[in-house]
């Protein structure tokens, strides 16, 4: 007799709706808003749209774990199909992409590795590359990478790359603060409102990046240095509480979230009746809190908060909206009129902004085998990555709506290749979950240095000695 059980860890809905049915509440937010900031910063965030050498995915195991806070065991999925993956290494470009798999079993690498030289064999035109492929040995609890992943900087005045990073919440909707709500969730339904595995992930991710730089640089023969120091990259801790998926940004500091961000981040107040439903007061001085410390820490400037015109539980931004360029945005549209009319401000008051707003249709759909199986398609919830566009689709009747979707990529990103993709029929893309929540892109250069300190018979010069 084992004592696994099969998981029965909440979706994100079924754990969206418990915190509803507890009364903590996703009532509606205020108005939309811009906020501003104008102090100087020395670094600013990196956009997704920008030059990237890996891609963080996660590939946790599916049964339940029998102690507490221990990430998922048993057999590993990856929440995105094989072809993605393969996709992704960009491996017949002049710069390949590095994928990194969070997964503390080494072991695993040789079935990863077949599995996805067969689909690269049974598929016309796809190459596969072995070497591209990196484990970083740590467990998580699902394979959310985006909402979990590290959030990057760059600091304009020294060069250097960093992670702001944000603590991390599972939950779609509510104000849940640091702490409340989360006692009454058993963690072995979803490790509370807090996955204690995914919210380390990206210090493991940085510590395995970092760690082979600082043994390069310290390395010293006879108490000289002969190898060439390489910049690591620096972290930072926002000391808010945040979202992958809720966040999204421009390369000249202009950022986008639903007020998902307000309703989670609270602050003490002198008298407030019922904190899950604060006053505007309380919201602005919320925001201006949030907006100072994300322009501490990562530069931005100008936030665009948005009322989530979905009615979905989840409150992520990338659901329904996404940067394409420093002047580009695709808001989504409805075949709901109501939500329709709010996705129509968005768009408007982006283009007041001075943004070229596009438009794309996600229609109402299907998907039978998931326990809230009437959902919408995921065209915004795409990847950039690099010259390409990985965007989901649905296929099948809807084929027709998917070639609109991608030709709405084709008008707004010219230079950019735009493919669409199917996801795997036991994780589908849904309007809540697709496949930007399943993905997290790694800055070019943070590779390349870690690529550098990896390298092999390196030859240096001994440095000349003054007598």
């Amino acid at each position: 007799m084992t004592n696994k059980i099969k998981s029965h860890r909440p979706t994100p809905s079924e754990l969206g709706h418990f915190f509803e049915m507890r009364n903590v509440g996703c009532e509606p937010p205020p108005k939309s808003k811009i906020y501003s900031c104008d102090k100087p910063s020395p670094v600013r965030a990196i956009a997704e749209y920008e030059p990237m050498g890996g891609v963080l995915i996660a590939y946790p195991g599916t049964i339940a774990p029998s102690e507490k806070q221990l990430p998922p065991t048993g057999p590993r999925e990856f929440g995105i199909p094989n072809e993605l993956i393969i996709r992704m290494q960009q491996a017949d470009s002049e710069l390949p992409v590095q994928i990194f798999i969070m997964c503390d079993d080494q072991g695993q690498r040789s079935k990863v590795i077949d599995d996805l030289t067969a689909t690269a064999a049974s598929s016309k035109g796809l190459k596969f590359d072995p070497d591209l492929i990196h484990f970083v040995p740590w467990d998580t609890d699902t394979y959310w990478t985006r909402d979990y992943g590290p959030w990057w900087v760059y600091n304009k005045g020294t060069g250097y790359y960093g992670i702001a990073n944000h603590i991390y919440t599972t939950l779609g909707g509510g104000s849940v603060g640091l702490v409340e709500g989360a006692e009454g969730v058993d963690p072995m339904e979803g490790s509370g409102i807090f996955r204690p595995n995914d919210e380390y992930g990206a210090i493991r991710f940085s510590d395995f990046l970092n760690a082979p730089i600082r043994k390069w640089n310290k390395a010293e023969w006879n108490k000289i240095k002969k190898l060439p120091p390489i910049d690591v990259h620096n972290w930072y801790c926002t000391g808010l509480l945040d979202v992958g998926g809720n966040y999204m940004v421009t390369s000249n500091s202009i950022i986008a979230s639903s007020y998902l961000v307000a309703t989670q981040n609270e602050l003490p107040v002198h008298k407030e009746e019922q904190t899950t439903d604060p006053c505007a007061y309380t919201i602005e001085e919320r925001m201006k809190y949030i907006l100072e410390q994300l322009n501490r820490f990562m530069g931005l400037t100008t936030y665009h908060v948005l009322t989530d015109p979905s009615g979905t539980y989840i409150g992520h931004i990338d659901c329904w909206g996404k940067f394409l360029a420093d002047d580009k945005v695709l808001i989504a549209k409805s075949q709901d009129a109501k939500v329709n009319d709010a996705y129509d401000k968005i768009a408007e008051s982006f283009n007041t902004e001075g943004f070229k707003v596009y438009r794309v249709l996600c229609q109402d759909i299907y998907v039978p085998i998931v326990s809230q199986p009437a959902t919408t398609a995921a065209y915004t919830n795409s990847l950039i990555l690099n010259d390409h566009v990985y965007v989901p689709i649905v296929g099948g009747k809807y084929a027709e709506d998917d070639e609109k979707a991608l030709s709405v990529y084709s008008e707004a990103l010219p230079n950019h290749t735009i493919v669409g993709i199917i996801g795997k029929p036991e994780t589908p893309w849904l309007g809540t979950d697709a496949l930007h929540c399943r993905t997290r892109g790694v800055p070019r250069t943070v590779v390349d240095n870690w690529l550098k300190s990896k390298s092999k018979g390196v030859v240096t010069k001994r440095p000349s000695v003054t007598t």
